[in-house]
């Protein structure tokens, strides 16, 4: 060994322990990303459906809304105007 470049073996340790912990975060983190990109993939696929869905419950809403005043017009028709 030459006496300028002494060779520390716990020197050597610390630096792998940290690439190591390194290594480690960003493997958490491409995994996260993962989730990520699989939790997107999913909205995308899903994403017409639920629109469609959607447009259909409020198209029934209307419709249901549509027929109570309607039955709310017979009613009051029957009540004012009925035959006696």
């Amino acid at each position: 060994m030459t006496d300028e470049q002494p060779f520390d073996v716990r020197e050597q340790i610390t630096r792998i322990d940290q690439m190591l912990a390194d290594i480690h975060r960003n493997q958490v983190h491409v995994g996260q990303l993962e989730a990520d990109r699989d939790r997107k993939r999913q909205e995308i696929k899903h994403g017409p459906w639920l629109a469609a869905f959607a447009g259909m419950t409020a198209g029934a809403a209307l419709f249901a809304a549509g027929a109570a005043v309607g039955a709310i017009l017979a009613i009051l028709g029957k009540l004012f105007l009925g035959s006696h």
